[in-house]
């Protein structure tokens, strides 16, 4: 691509969306983004009547800009779990004078805000609109703790892995990458590895700050198997309590299925020899994911807790 262009949907002067979206440019600027401030071409609120009036001459010098550009990077803040009033306003002038403005080119979605989810609410209700005003939607990012994660006076985000993510979308954007794997392949290359012994592999798989719970959503002794771990480094640990208890001599697959916001269930039986007791442990399971990222953000893992308790000989534990 050429020219890409770079906007925030927000008519905020100290827009934090506006930020983001002014690093990434900063961030690769040896490609040709220009920045268009959309605050320079506000127009009234849409109506039938003004429309019958005429398309206001900044909408329509901002659709030419729109066809003179090869990609959009567009930076969209949430206001009540949607996309803004100014950002939709703009998007209602656009489609008046061609529904598919964005004329079959790339659009990469990003998004911040100071709370955890980053604004990622939205975004899912974008990605399903995208494709219908024209666009080729190449990836979505969405930077959560806005105040923690990203330094003003240098304009970057601070975390290095958050800029690996960015990195990564940026990439695929500029369709120097092969697209991102579905959600489901993404689970599917977590029960591959898994099922290879490559524990390496399997923690790569789990989101930097990830949420697991083991059969049940309690807080656990370090060395107990069943209860919640968070970020990455407690998935190392729930690897470790596994391959300490246990040595799994089967473990099938029987679904994998993609479900809506980015979930994905699957269900499958194993068989574990429980190192303390020398029994075997079989079980059917249930695994609950919500993937973000391209990495597994939440993991739900079900299995049959009691008949664990009696391959253990243990009486006393709940479990």
């Amino acid at each position: 691509m050429k020219k890409i262009m770079a906007f925030s949907g927000s008519n905020n002067p100290e827009s934090i969306n506006e930020k983001l979206v002014k690093s990434i440019i900063q961030r690769y600027s040896n490609y040709d983004i220009r920045f268009i401030d959309l605050k320079k071409f506000d127009a009234p609120i849409y109506s039938r009547r003004i429309h019958q009036r005429g398309i206001p001459q900044q909408i329509q010098d901002l659709y030419q800009v729109f066809q003179q550009s090869d990609g959009f990077i567009i930076a969209s803040p949430e206001h009540n779990g949607l996309p803004s009033a100014f950002l939709k306003n703009i998007i209602d002038w656009l489609s008046v004078i061609n529904q598919r403005f964005f004329n079959n080119k790339p659009v990469l979605l990003i998004s911040t805000s100071p709370g955890v989810t980053g604004a990622k609410t939205h975004l899912a209700i974008l990605t399903k609109l995208i494709p219908l005003w024209g666009g080729i939607l190449r990836g979505t990012y969405s930077l959560g703790s806005f105040n923690k994660s990203f330094d003003i006076t240098s304009n970057t985000i601070i975390k290095e892995e958050e800029l690996g993510l960015i990195d990564q979308r940026f990439k695929v954007f500029m369709g120097k990458d092969v697209a991102l794997k579905s959600n489901k392949e993404i689970v599917q290359n977590y029960f591959t590895a898994f099922q290879s012994g490559n524990l390496e592999v399997v923690l790569s798989t789990f989101h930097p700050s990830c949420y697991i719970v083991s059969v049940k959503e309690e807080e656990r002794p370090a060395e107990q198997l069943h209860g919640i771990y968070r970020t990455r480094k407690e998935a190392k640990q729930f690897l470790k309590n596994i391959v300490t208890l246990f040595d799994t001599k089967e473990f099938t697959v029987d679904m994998i299925v993609e479900a809506e916001a980015n979930v994905v269930v699957s269900k499958g039986s194993f068989s574990h020899l429980v190192k303390s007791s020398g029994k075997l442990f079989r079980s059917n399971w249930v695994q609950w994911c919500l993937v973000e990222d391209g990495m597994i953000k939440e993991y739900r893992f079900y299995e049959d807790s009691a008949a664990l308790i009696e391959a253990s000989n243990i009486e006393c534990i709940e479990l």
